[in-house]
This record gives C-alpha cells, sequence and structure tokens, in this order.
C-alpha cells in the first residue's frame, strides 16, 4: 500500500498565509472575471475539505453520479466541454482524497491495460483521418479515470457507507429529476416516437438505467453478505428494480435474470430448510416482478415490435451500428483504429446518438483491435478475481452473477465510457473488496 502521510503533514502548514494569498487573488478577480472568481472560491472550498474530511468529498462525488450533468448542459464552461469539465474536477477532488488514505495497487491492472491501449494507439493504430493525439490523450483521460477509484483505500466504515449510498443513487436521480419538473428545467419523463413513456429522472433514460441495475445487483449482494442493514437494502432493492422497469430499458432487465432466478432459488431453498421468515421476501418479490411486467408490457411491445426490422426485434439501430463500426475497422484488427477514435468514426450514415457503437466489446475492439480490447478484458477478469476472493462463500455466487449481468450487459451499452455505470461500479468494487477482508 502506498500513504502518503499527507495528514500528518496538514499542521505544518502555515494556514494564515494560505488563506490571506487565496483570499487575494479571488478578490482581485472578483473585480475583472467574476464567474471565475465564484468557481475559485468553491474550488478552494472543496479541496479543504478533500484534505481535512476527505470522506465527504467521496459521498459528494458519489452523489454527482445520479445527474447526467451533460444532458442537462450540454454547452462548454469556461471553454472546456461540461463533462470533460465534471471529470477534471473529480480529479482534482481525488487527489486530495490519495493523499490522505493512501491507495493500493493491486486493483489497477485495467490503469496498465489503459496504457497499453494509448501506446497502442501511438505506435501501431490505423487513425482515420479525423483522429488526432489530443482526441487520444483526452479519452484515455476519460476513460481511465473511473478506474483510479479501485485503488483509494478508503476505511472500512467508510467503504460500508458509500455502498449504502450507491444503492440509493437511483432513487436521488429520480427526486432530483422531479424538482428539474417543478422548475421547468428538465423532464421526469421521455416519451418516445413509438408512444413508450420511460422515467428518467435527472438523467435519460439510459442513464438511469445503468444506476438501477448498479442499485439491484449491489442490493442483491448486501442482502446476502450482512444483516446490519437487510432491511434498508430490501427496501432500495424494490424501489431499484422498479425504476429500472420504468426507465423501458431491456439490456440491463436481461442482464439480471440469471441473478434474479439464483435469488429466487436461494431463498426458496432456505424457506424449503424451515426458515419460514423467507416466505414473505419470496412472496413480496414475486408480486413486485408480476406487477413490474403487467405495467410495462405496454411499453415493451412499443419498444421492441413497433417497428420492422431484419432481426425481428427493434434494438434501436444497434445492429446497423455495430456492422458500420465493425466495418470501418476491418483494415487494422489487431491494433485498431487508436483510442478515442470510435467517437469521430460517425461520419454522418448513422443516428447521429451513436457516437460510439453501443457495445463496450466493439467500441475497444475499434479503438485497441483485438490486442487492445483482450488485454482490457483480462484485466479486469484480474480485478474480479481479487475481489471475488475475499468474498464469504455465501456472497460468491450473487457476486459471480452480477459480473455475469454486467458483461451481458456491456453487449447492449456503454457501461465502460459512461459516468452513470463504470463509476459506481468501480467504486463499488474497491468498496466491497475494502470491507470484506
Amino acid at each position: 500500500m502506498m500513504n502518503f502521510g499527507w495528514s500528518s503533514k496538514l499542521n505544518a502548514l502555515p494556514y494564515r498565509m494560505i488563506y490571506m494569498l487565496c483570499a487575494l487573488l479571488i478578490g482581485t478577480a472578483v473585480i475583472y472575471q467574476p464567474a471565475i472568481a465564484v468557481a475559485a472560491a468553491l474550488t478552494i472550498l472543496l479541496l479543504v475539505v478533500s484534505i481535512t474530511r476527505p470522506e465527504l468529498i467521496s459521498y459528494l462525488v458519489l452523489l454527482t453520479t445520479s445527474i447526467s450533468i451533460n444532458f442537462l448542459y450540454p454547452g462548454n464552461l469556461f471553454g472546456i466541454e461540461i463533462l470533460s469539465l465534471y471529470k477534471l474536477v473529480i480529479l482534482m477532488l481525488l487527489v486530495p482524497c490519495i493523499l490522505v488514505n493512501g491507495m493500493r495497487l493491486k486493483l489497477s491492472a485495467p490503469l496498465w491495460a489503459m496504457v497499453a491501449l494509448l501506446l497502442i494507439t501511438f505506435s501501431f493504430s490505423n487513425w482515420l483521418p479525423p483522429m488526432s493525439a489530443s482526441i487520444a490523450v483526452k479519452a484515455f483521460i476519460g476513460l481511465s479515470l473511473p478506474f483510479v477509484f479501485l485503488l483509494i483505500n478508503w476505511k472500512k466504515e467508510v467503504a460500508e457507507k458509500q455502498i449504502r449510498i450507491i444503492a440509493m443513487l437511483p432513487l436521488m436521480s429520480v427526486l432530483a429529476g422531479i424538482a428539474l419538473q417543478v422548475v421547468h428545467l428538465h423532464s421526469f419523463l421521455d416519451v418516445e416516437f413509438t408512444g413508450a413513456v420511460r422515467i428518467q429522472g435527472a438523467n435519460i433514460p439510459a442513464h438511469l438505467a445503468m444506476l438501477a441495475f448498479m442499485g439491484v445487483a449491489v442490493a442483491f449482494i448486501e442482502i446476502k453478505r450482512s444483516t446490519r442493514h437487510i432491511r434498508y437494502f430490501y427496501v432500495m432493492l424494490a424501489l431499484n428494480f422498479l425504476i429500472l422497469v420504468g426507465t423501458g430499458t431491456r439490456g440491463p432487465v436481461l442482464a439480471l435474470i440469471l441473478m434474479v432466478l439464483y435469488y429466487f432459488y436461494d431463498i426458496s431453498r432456505l424457506y424449503l430448510k424451515g426458515k419460514s421468515l423467507y416466505l414473505i421476501p419470496l412472496l413480496c418479490s414475486a408480486l413486485l416482478i408480476l406487477s413490474a411486467v403487467y405495467l410495462q408490457l405496454d411499453n415493451i411491445k412499443k419498444r421492441s415490435f413497433e417497428r420492422t426490422t431484419e432481426t425481428g426485434v427493434d434494438l434501436s439501430g444497434r445492429a446497423e451500428a455495430w456492422e458500420y463500426f465493425l466495418n470501418k475497422v476491418s483494415d487494422s484488427p489487431w491494433s485498431g483504429r487508436g483510442l478515442g477514435a470510435v467517437t469521430v468514426a460517425n461520419d454522418g450514415t448513422l443516428y447521429k446518438g451513436f457516437v460510439v457503437p453501443h457495445n463496450e466489446y466493439i467500441r475497444f475492439y475499434f479503438d485497441g483491435g483485438y490486442i487492445g480490447a483482450v488485454l482490457l478484458l483480462i484485466s479486469l477478469l484480474a480485478v474480479f478475481m481479487i475481489v471475488y476472493r475475499a468474498l464469504a462463500p455465501p456472497v460468491k455466487p450473487y457476486y459471480l452473477y452480477f459480473i455475469a449481468a454486467f458483461l451481458i450487459y456491456s453487449f447492449s451499452d456503454n457501461t465502460l465510457s459512461t459516468v452513470q455505470s463504470i463509476i459506481p461500479f468501480c467504486w463499488y468494487l474497491n468498496c466491497l473488496y475494502r470491507s470484506s477482508q
């Protein structure tokens, strides 16, 4: 473990001089650039809190993932794309948290895989005409940042609280969405051209579905892992499942089927062994699923069978997008087109929503070829195995089904490159590992 001993040196800092200097700089900036002055003041405040109480910053960062900031404010701020600025601020806040808590490199394999992808990009990849070095570096930073969350050595009690927050993120998005609807800043519901009505909260439906997917999976694991907060996780399980179904997103629901089936098998087995208390969650879970399916049946029909397609089931343009991206990389199958190249590959032939192919295997095959995609997959499997070994035997099956669900989900959406998916995912793996040791 790397521990920087930062907190032991805090008392040696000349606080008064630092405060006076910051006040002078901000006071000067107010006169000429008020917006920058406000941003600087908030940044300094957050940095001070991140050093003195890093766990508070961690809770704040986690809660921000419940909102898709780039869809609420699609423009630029200070000349920087809003999503890139958001990631930059997170990175700034992470540094003091790492200095205070230290970090362990045992789960760092995905970061090294991303470094390898960057090296492949500048050494062997066959770049597309719009591709540039800045695109590659920007993609590297954006894709690598979530893997840093695997390294922070949070205290066990902090990790436990972070897990409860992750389970709560879908509900926070829904509540924020209601508030934004009230002030007419963002619609709580999304009505598609097919007539399907989908819950989106403070996100878009697909991003809220990612949060709900994590919330359901985390609740399943935590119910089995400890009885300390079992009521809380049962409530979150029910709410997150309803939110997930309400988003009308098919991929995560299908991906969770194996986990749900194992859950029913597990509690049925315990009930048949004489533990009659398990009859209550068994019946409630069955009723919840039947009710959700009944309420969403019309939406499922509209989204899946409203349009006639070659695949028989409407995949929302994914089949065409996958074929397009696979054809585009066919000339460079081993080293790909370069990290980030997928974001500039759509020349207008596809619907503009397909900035990436909505399939992470194709996405990283496009960027890094067979070599890069396999390296990244192996690095993720290495992390999954390390966490698996730290778990108690009763928890391991739920964890395996969770990982299987995530890998299945990655076939139909951007699970490794969307903030609402990859940050809670990496954060939970780290917390699960820390709290299970």
